[in-house]
Parts: C-alpha cells; structure tokens; sequence
C-alpha cells in the first residue's frame, strides 16, 4: 500500500481571516485604543504661570539693576532734549567741574548722597550695596545733577518764548524705586512712596519743567537733614567749611587723629603763650632759647616723644606736619593714643596734629591776629595727605590660609 504524502498528514492551517471578517471584529471590539491616555479635563479653571514683573527679575538685585536702566534713560533723555535746545554741543558732552557750569555745581563732598548702608535699605536689595555698585550708582546721580544749570537756561527760555513751544521737556521717571520695586506700576503715574508714606508720583509733568523734574529725582536719593534733640535741622558742613577741630576757651585747639586700629586725641598751645602764662617757671613746659624765644615739646602718653617712640621713622612722622608748616618748636603738643602698634599710632599723632595746626591756623585769620597767606596750612597739609584719613588697613585672615592671602606650603610627597 502506497504511503501517503508528507502534507496530507499535517493538519491544515487557518486560512487568514478576509477584509469584511476583519471589519466586523472591530466593530465588535468598539473604538480602536489610543497608546497614549487622554488626560481628564480638570475640575477647576487652570491657573496662569505668573509672569516676572520685568527682565531684570532674573538679576541679582532686580531693583538695583531696574533703578540705573531708569536713571540711565532719564540721563538719555535729557540730555537729548538739551541737545535740541542748542545748550549741549553733542550728547556725550562733559558736564563735569570742568564744563561751563562748574562754578554752580555742588562741590563733590556736599552732594550728600544717602551712604551704602541707607541706599541698601532704599533700593530693597536684600543686603549690602558693593562698592562697584554704589559707585556706578552715585555716578548716574552726579550725571544728572551736573544737567541741572542746563535744564534751568532751558526751562527759562521756554518761558520767554525764545524756544519753539512745540518741544516740551520729557516725561521723567521721578520715582525709579517705586517702579523698580513694585509699587508703582508703569502705567499708573500715580504711586505711594514707600519710605515716608506721602502721594507722590511716578512721572514727572512736563509741563513742570525739567529742571524741577531732575530735582525731584535727585532729592529721593539725597541724605535727610540732620535734626538735633530739640528739633532743629543741623545743616552739614563740608569741603573746606568743614571744621577739624574744636578750641576751648584756653585757646587750646583739640583735634582727633586715626589710623588702623589706633586712635589718638591732640591737643596744641602756642609755647609763646603757655609760658607767658606760666611766668617762665615752669621750665618743662616750654624750653627757652635764646635766638627764637621759647621752644615747644611733645608729650605722648604723660611720656616725652623720644620715650615713648622709640625708632627714628616714627618720631619722624610725628613731627611731619610740623616740619611741613616751619613750626617745629612753636606748640606745646599733647597727645593720648590707643590702640594699634607703634607705627599706627604714630601715623594717628600726626593725623590729629595736622588737624589741630590746620584749625588753629584758621582761628587766627578770623579773628584778625595772622594774615591769611597765598597757601594755607591746611592746603600743604592736606596735598601731604595728613587730613584726611587713610582707610588701608590688614585684611583678615581666611579660614585654610596662613594669612589673608597665602596658601600653605604644597608637597606632593
């Protein structure tokens, strides 16, 4: 019998299902599913991401950064209009101590600028101005400020009729903290200030004038006046009013004297007077010499100068200011010091004694008895730098340092 063939034994396959029975299987099974789930509707509207209020929220001191953008455009845009008006040769025209209105301009020690620490608390910052940024802000101000004579030939001739009544003076942002911090939004020219809680507004009118506009600017960085116990302003004195010491009614002048760590209290006498005072008895008080009358000394600590600073440079800077004046043995002078070390505080002497020589000096013009020279001893003093204080002092120690700045000693083996 013959065998049957390989196939006829396999058993038969499902033929493929045909178009229709595909079809119908679908329609069976419903919808075709999605890979990927449709999220449900939610139940509450979704919220809006909230916005920043400008760019400069990304910075590191938004207000800061948002205050100078405001000041530099309120810069550019009056120094513009100036430039319109024929009173600046170009925009980038210097309007410094040495422009046409320098003599009107305020003296750099009496622009009174609020100090870092109050400007910080002004702008909102969040901590403590750096120098750089102070600086770069103080510079804006002084910009503006040196506009000021400008904007008042400008606003003058406006008035007379001499400048086309078409080009009004520009809309100023008076209040650039308020903006910058919030409080007042661009639109609204209305805000309140947020330091003394008076209405105030955010633009200037320029029907007010620019002048009036930059001043109202410049006034909200301004340091407040000094006011007493009893309630009356105390007007700050500066530049070459400025006092640097006090006389009693001993004619003794008394002057303050730092450096570093050091502070130093110095009081001066002609010795002329103090030994017609003391009858020439008191013969430690003023030696006598024969050709120049009596010769003053110097007491450091209850000890005479040699005593007490023993090395040579720093007797020498004591005495500077005296030598720097030609009147070395013409004061008794009295000085308490402490702190610091040898050179610190000898640097501190000479500081008070030039203060005291200074103001001494001053005292006898005003009150007739010495003619007021070409050059005065405060001038010679201070081009030696000796009124004014030097700030250097030691930078602190770092934590893995050996000093300040010095790293330690690296083996690699």
């Amino acid at each position: 019998m013959a065998s049957m063939p390989r196939a006829a034994a396999r058993p038969l396959r499902a033929s493929a299902p045909t178009t229709t029975t595909r079809a119908a299987s679908t329609a069976a099974q419903g919808a075709p599913r999605q890979f990927f789930p449709v999220q449900s509707s939610p139940s509450t509207p979704i919220r809006p991401t909230a916005k920043p209020p400008s760019r400069e929220w990304y910075t590191a001191r938004p207000s800061l950064t948002q205050t100078l953008a405001h000041l530099d455009a309120a810069l550019t845009q009056s120094r513009a209009h100036l430039f319109r008006q024929g009173l600046l040769g170009s925009i980038s025209q210097s309007v410094a101590h040495d422009a046409e209105f320098h003599a009107v301009l305020p003296h750099p020690r009496q622009r009174r600028w609020k100090p870092a620490k109050d400007m910080a608390a002004y702008l909102r910052t969040g901590g403590q101005l750096k120098s750089s940024q102070y600086k770069r802000l103080t510079a804006a101000l002084a910009g503006l400020e040196g506009l000021v004579p400008y904007a008042r030939v400008a606003d003058s001739l406006s008035l007379d009729g001499a400048l086309d009544s078409s080009s009004s003076p520009p809309a100023l942002v008076v209040d650039p903290v308020a903006l910058a911090t919030g409080r007042a939004s661009p639109s609204s020219s209305t805000s309140t200030s947020g330091d003394n809680g008076d209405s105030a507004t955010a633009r200037g009118e320029p029907s007010h004038g620019l002048a009036t506009q930059l001043e109202q600017l410049l006034a909200r960085f301004q340091q407040p006046a000094a006011v007493s116990s009893t309630g009356v302003a105390l007007e700050r004195v500066s530049g070459q009013a400025r006092r640097l010491g006090t006389r009693d009614e001993h004619e003794r002048v008394l002057a303050v004297g730092r450096r570093k760590e050091s502070g130093a209290r110095v009081w001066i006498v002609p010795a002329s007077s103090a030994a017609s005072a003391s009858g020439g008895a008191d013969v430690e008080a003023a030696v006598v010499d024969d050709a120049t009358g009596p010769l003053g000394r110097v007491v450091v600590n209850t000890l005479p100068l040699p005593t007490y600073f023993s090395q040579l440079p720093h007797r020498d800077a004591v005495v500077r200011p005296l030598s720097l004046t030609s009147s070395l043995g013409a004061f008794n002078v009295f000085a308490i010091v402490k702190g610091g070390g040898q050179a610190a505080q000898a640097e501190a002497v000479a500081m008070g004694l030039a203060r005291a020589l200074a103001e001494w000096e001053r005292g006898e013009v005003e009150a007739g008895r010495r003619e007021e020279g070409i050059v005065s001893w405060r001038d010679i003093l201070k081009r030696a730098k000796l009124i004014e204080r030097d700030p250097r002092v030691v930078e602190r120690k770092k934590t893995g340092r050996v000093k300040a700045r010095k790293m330690p000693t690296w083996v690699k083996r």
